[in-house]
């Protein structure tokens, strides 16, 4: 190596070992910086604890505690209590079972004991009669509470939001360790040793609420407590006019056929709710069905609608609370967890109308409410580089669950997004049926594509939407840009376990419940866009209805919602023109009738005529083998080293007696696309969804009957007993044996017709567990074609009978 190598390779080496070493005391520095304000924070946060715990933890003094005695004269105080409405609560072990009760040296009289709960053995009632009703609070499962923990050494703050239960002392621990693991801690920082009653201040009151179980360190609601209800008067609770102004706000517009509820965060729908059809929604098409009255009485906090409280554009007051039931969720909206007591809020990123980025706190941007009227709301906000405008409307009476949404985007609008939101579930036979569609124009046609629900998102950069829809198979969401808009649009998977679905709470795994949410880019010419949203049910006539009120015949336009129908199954592609037409009819004698189960029954006869010539052919070859068969047989037995002969005999046979053996199968095959249809129609019809056929035990021809219940799970059939599968797999029995008649004599019977008779029974039986969780509907159909199918095949076999035997009275004339 030369002297300038050597030079040259020192040179590099230095160099590189300086830049190691600047490199090393930048990232050192950086990390010093980080620390520093690392530890800024936790200084400012620990600051911030201790002065919250010290402002607004009470004095034992301040919490109207009154001192407990024994019902004698004797002076030593037994403990102390809670007086609240017209009894006293005590946390004390050992308490007699009368004591004297006084209040700022004043005697209030004795009470004597009426209650002691098997969770928490020192939690007792007291009061001075039989009718006397304790006063405890009950918390709402939404909102933040300031409690106070009082126990025999001392009270203490605590907090409650969103259903979960907080000590500020145990974050304060949590930070004092951060800052230095040896640091002794503050007598506001440690937890509480023992249990301890947490109490609520409301308007000048100091009311129970719950028990804090000090070796579990869980929070026991009072409510929940087994048998306080014949002793307590229960006291709802709102949040406090200061927390709510910190938090998420929430504003409803709603008409006779929506409640849109729009969140401050976003300003996009956190639920949308569809009244279901009673006297004070007569117009909805919605029918409740079992799921709804079983929330209702089963869990209740996730049956209030709105779920949080809200504001509307005639109050200056919010409204605490919504209704209970009588509504359909259509998007999964926050969910009360009742198991972990904690409430699993649905991120704004997911709800409905959101405009979403790359950068996720645009999704959780905060807006300000404009103008608030009837029918209207405007939002806005501003961010350094842009100004956003939202203006929802609701849309007139002859376009029902319609609104439109107006974005006016002033400054960058790239790379936004317009989301549809996540539709809750259903269930069709017994299965989600989640379905994502778009329509696109190509020249003067348009054509509606269905998409694969995708592992975890896609996008379609190449594709021109007209619009896009987000179906659960019953309801969806179809968001239709009435602006010119960047193509392509974007499907992404959300884990059920991100955003719950109500169905958790009958039992199903919310990792079996994915959601699906699609988006359309925002990228748009001025700033300025304008959608419109459909948010219902896809009831047909209300589809056809909402198509025609928004065509233009003088355009050609036609939205063409009836499109985002879909007919579940496997062969759907083919079936859609035949379930379509079998609709038509149904819907015929629907109208006829009034009733749908009528109906479906009135389309199977129906169907049974139309294809009478094929099931008479079927049937009458069937009837003709069955009569060579036993000569069939013969020859086979005869011929049993020979199958060549034997086969050749028994084509002469079908030969003379005019029989193919293939033609009765032709019949099937022409019928199978009616049945499929048939099938896919009683499935996926929205009209039959909550529709009545028989009180109390058919009340949904979309879902199984129910005839009674039980607690517990059982394999296959669940914990509900459906009859309408067993009644189908009886008619089926009865069929077959109708079908291949056994001879009487049971010797006379070959291992053929041992086999037949097996094989007609397990049919039957596979039948009535393959249709046992199928809807209702389903298994009239099937039972009342079955039954048709015996009327048929008895008239088949009882004219095939007469034409034998004059063929017989002829011949003989002959002779």
């Amino acid at each position: 190596m030369d002297k300038r190598t050597l030079l040259l390779v020192i040179a590099f080496t230095l160099a590189f070992i300086g830049l190691q070493m600047y490199f090393q005391n930048q990232n050192q520095e950086e990390m010093h910086q980080w620390n520093v304000q690392k530890q800024a924070k936790l200084e400012s946060k620990k600051k911030k604890l201790e002065e919250e715990i010290l402002t607004q933890t009470m004095p034992k003094e301040s919490l109207h505690l009154v001192e407990l005695y024994p019902s004698g004269k004797d002076q030593q105080s037994v403990g102390w209590g809670v007086l609240s409405g017209e009894g006293i609560i005590s946390l004390q072990e050992n308490m007699p079972d009368e004591i004297r009760v006084v209040s700022d040296s004043k005697e209030l009289g004795v009470f004597k004991k009426k209650f002691t709960s098997e969770t928490s053995p020192a939690f007792s009632i007291y009061t001075k009669s039989d009718s006397s009703q304790l006063k405890i609070g009950e918390l709402n499962y939404f909102g933040s509470f300031d409690l106070q923990l009082v126990n025999d050494k001392r009270s203490q703050l605590a907090k409650y939001v969103d259903g979960v239960f907080v000590l500020p002392a145990k974050e304060l621990q949590l930070v004092y360790f951060q800052i230095d693991e040896k640091a002794p801690l503050p007598p506001i920082a440690t937890m509480p040793e023992s249990d301890a009653l947490v109490l609520f201040p409301h308007e000048g009151n100091i009311l129970p609420v719950g028990i804090y179980d000090a070796k579990n360190k869980a929070f026991i609601p009072l409510q929940t407590l087994q048998g306080i209800d014949k002793y307590a008067t229960v006291v709802p609770f709102k949040q406090s006019e200061k927390v709510q102004n910190s938090t998420e706000k929430f504003y409803v517009l709603e008409n006779a056929y929506q409640q849109l509820v729009f969140s401050s965060r976003g300003a996009a729908l956190a639920e949308i709710n569809l009244p279901l059809k009673d006297k004070s929604h007569p117009n909805s098409i919605v029918m409740p069905i079992e799921l709804d009255e079983q929330m209702v009485k089963e869990h209740p906090a996730n049956e209030r609608f709105p779920s949080h409280p809200y504001l509307t554009y005639d109050s200056t007051s919010e409204h605490t609370q919504g209704t209970l039931g009588g509504y359909y969720p259509l998007i999964r909206r926050d969910f009360f967890d009742p198991a972990k007591r904690a409430t699993r809020t649905v991120p704004p990123q997911f709800y409905s109308a959101n405009i979403v980025s790359d950068y996720p706190e645009l999704a959780e941007l905060n807006y300000t409410v404009k103008e608030f009227t009837k029918d209207k709301i405007v939002f806005e906000a501003k961010q350094p580089f842009r100004k956003i405008t939202k203006t929802y409307k609701l849309d007139t009476a002859q376009a029902p669950y319609c609104f439109t949404l107006d974005i006016q985007i002033d400054g960058d609008n790239r790379s936004l997004w317009l989301t549809t939101g996540i539709p809750e579930v259903e269930l069709i036979s017994n299965a989600p049926a989640p379905t994502l569609k778009y329509r696109f124009s190509r020249g003067t046609s348009a054509e509606v594509k269905p998409i694969d629900l995708p592992q975890e998102a896609a996008t379609y950069s190449q594709v021109q939407p007209d619009w896009i829809c987000n179906s659960n198979g019953f309801f969806g969401i179809i968001l239709d840009p009435l602006s010119n808009l960047e193509g392509g649009f974007r499907v992404q998977t959300v884990p059920g376990e991100t955003v719950l679905s109500r169905l958790v709470l009958t039992g199903l795994s919310g990792d079996s419940l994915p959601g699906y949410m699609m988006m359309v880019p925002l990228k748009i010419p001025g700033g300025k866009a304008s959608f419109r949203f459909f948010a219902g049910p896809f009831g047909t006539d209300l589809l056809e209805s909402i198509d025609k009120h928004y065509s233009d015949a003088a355009t050609g336009y036609n939205p063409d919602y009836i499109a985002s129908q879909t007919f579940h199954g496997w062969f759907g592609f083919i079936s859609g023109p035949f379930a379509k037409f079998l609709f038509f009819l149904m819907n015929f004698f629907h109208t006829l009738t009034g009733s749908w189960g009528l109906s479906i029954i009135l389309l199977t006869v129906a169907l049974r005529i139309m294809l009478y010539p094929l099931n008479a052919w079927s049937m009458r070859s069937s009837t003709q083998m069955q009569t060579v068969m036993p000569e069939v047989t013969a020859i086979q037995e005869r011929h049993k080293k020979d199958p060549k002969k034997a086969q050749e005999e028994i084509i002469k046979i079908y030969r003379e007696r005019g029989i193919n053996p293939l033609s009765g199968c032709l019949p099937l095959l022409i019928q199978i696309p009616f049945l499929i249809g048939m099938f896919d129609l009683l499935k996926s019809t929205f009209e039959l969804r909550g529709a009545c056929f028989i009180p109390g035990w058919i009340n949904n021809l979309a879902a199984p009957d129910v005839l009674f219940s039980w607690s517990y799970s059982l394999p296959i059939i669940g914990n509900q007993f459906h009859l309408l599968p067993i009644l189908t797999g009886i008619v089926m029995f009865l069929q077959q044996r109708w079908m291949s008649p056994a001879p009487k004599d049971p010797t006379l019977m070959t291992d053929k017709d041992r086999q037949q008779k097996a094989m007609g029974s397990i049919f039957a039986l596979m039948f009535t567990f393959m249709f046992y969780n199928f809807p209702s509907g389903i298994n009239i159909y099937w039972i009342s074609t079955t039954f048709l199918g015996i009327l048929q095949q008895w008239w088949t076999k009882r004219t095939l009978a007469r034409s034998s035997t004059k063929t017989v009275v002829i011949q003989g004339n002959k002779r």
